[in-house]
């Protein structure tokens, strides 16, 4: 099995708590990434991604005030050990609907895994997710409800999955 240490990159940026979201736009656009990890002093204590600031501003926020130590996130700080398998990883990045991991050794941020090193190095994964994903959007009753997977028609990843007559769709296949 693939461990996260032979896939994770090691070159992380990462930014204080007091910085403001546009702050961090800046910081991301010019490092051409879409997450930065919010340290305190050497400790990792949260993660910043493109969807926080898109979020913060659909909100009607000014990113200019927003400082990301205060950003109230919908999930937990999920974190992976470089000893860690990558499908078990995978398994937790479904279950949470995160894209990106640290990598933390002995308290320390080591890298980072985001989901294109995990389908780079392991295609075969894509069905394993496919599956875990059929499985939690399964058990979801609620015809108004927007998840984020694969459609069920085209097997294209959307973040607007929408159910129609029982199948999971894109908005375009709707």
């Amino acid at each position: 099995m693939i461990k996260v240490r032979e896939i994770m990159k090691r070159s992380v940026v990462t930014i204080d708590p007091e910085l403001t979201l546009a702050d961090v736009a800046k910081i991301m656009t010019n490092n051409r990434i879409g997450s930065v990890i919010i340290m305190q002093k050497t400790k990792p204590i949260g993660i910043v991604t493109d969807d926080d600031i898109v979020g913060t501003i659909a909100m009607g926020k000014d990113p200019k005030k927003v400082k990301v130590g205060g950003l109230k996130k919908k999930t937990r700080f999920v974190t992976a050990s470089p000893d860690e398998d990558v499908l078990k990883v995978t398994k937790r990045m479904v279950k949470t609907g995160i894209k990106r991991v640290p990598v933390i050794k002995d308290g320390k941020l080591i890298g980072i895994v985001s989901d294109k090193e995990v389908l780079l190095v392991s295609p075969e994964l894509i069905n394993v997710l496919s599956e875990k994903l059929k499985m939690r959007v399964g058990a979801v009753a609620n015809p108004d409800q927007v998840i984020s997977g694969i459609c069920e028609r085209c097997e294209a990843y959307s973040d607007d999955l929408r159910n129609i007559g029982g199948r999971w769709l894109c908005e375009e296949c709707r």
